[in-house]
């Protein structure tokens, strides 16, 4: 009888490695979840604790896990996953400084956001106020052009009657008479060239204090820059019996690094395709309606 016992215990662990080596997630398993299911190859887990200042409950966190393996499920037609409230391996939603710092970048991102579209905005209407200016200009010069040609005309005209006629003669009072029209004209362009002036240095002051706000944001550029330098925002980490979220945006944004953890958890390394789910940095990926990329796949392959 004992010799029995021991065989079963050999025949058993040498399952227990042929099934491991075929199918890694079986090591995050606990020893009771591989006797009571064995020949159930999905990897089990669970969500643990969610820290309540990330806006969510532990049933959303738990839903979005349930949604993260259906992205793997949908992408293999296999199941490597399934959530047992009694698994070893857990979840967890630890909010530390990383997700303060995070915030604060996306808040200071947000504002130098907002200032660059109304810094476009008044670009687009100081643009499109120059060339009001400019096409006003024109006229103005055209007419100008045109006025002091009209009264040396009409000089050289009278200079020609008056050799002719005295000084009350027809012609030469109706060429006085339009000269004055001509002053009259030339009088009220005078004050529309002011106005026009006064609306050019009104111009000049808009422009200067555009100029003073893309410095500002310029200088805003340059102090997030220095507060929050270029680096990769790691969102969580698989430890082998837990998963550990610590940063995401959105929901959306979580339920990507969820699916991306857990695929670390199938044994899975990074991939240098941007786009796939297993790029070691969460951002260029399509966020809604996300399905795996042959790099994934690929990865899952040779795994």
């Amino acid at each position: 009888m004992r010799f029995i016992y021991i065989l079963v215990f050999v025949l058993m662990s040498l399952f227990w490695v042929v099934q491991t080596q075929n199918h890694p997630q079986l090591r995050f398993n606990s020893a009771w979840d591989r006797i009571t299911h064995p020949f159930d190859t999905r990897l089990r887990f669970r969500v643990s604790d969610v820290d309540p200042r990330f806006g969510l409950s532990q049933t959303e966190v738990i839903q979005l896990s349930k949604e993260a393996m259906e992205i793997w499920h949908q992408g293999t037609n296999k199941d490597f996953f399934v959530y047992d409230p009694k698994a070893k391996l857990t979840i967890r939603l630890i909010y530390d400084n990383r997700q303060d710092h995070y915030n604060a970048y996306k808040k200071a991102q947000q504002k130098l956001n907002k200032e660059k579209q109304q810094n476009d905005l008044h670009a687009e209407n100081l643009s499109n106020s120059r060339q009001s200016l400019a096409q006003q200009e024109a006229q103005l010069r055209s007419r100008q052009v045109m006025l002091h040609a009209e009264a040396a005309r009409l000089k050289q005209e009278y200079a020609s009657w008056s050799r002719i006629e005295q000084r009350h003669g027809e012609n030469l009072q109706r060429i006085q008479q339009q000269l004055i029209s001509v002053r009259d004209q030339a009088a009220q362009l005078d004050h529309e060239i002011d106005a026009f002036n006064q609306q050019n240095n009104e111009f000049n002051l808009q422009v200067s204090s555009f100029n003073q706000k893309i410095d500002q944001y310029n200088a805003g550029v340059i102090q997030a820059s220095q507060r929050f330098p270029a680096r990769e925002f790691h969102k969580g980490v698989f430890m082998g019996d837990q998963i550990q979220i610590y940063q995401f945006d959105a929901e959306a944004d979580l339920r990507l690094t969820l699916a991306h953890e857990l695929g670390h958890a199938l044994g899975l390394g990074h991939h240098q395709d941007p786009a796939a789910l297993m790029y070691p940095i969460l951002g260029a990926q399509q966020l809604e309606g996300f399905k795996l990329m042959p790099a994934d796949q690929t990865l899952l392959y040779y795994r």
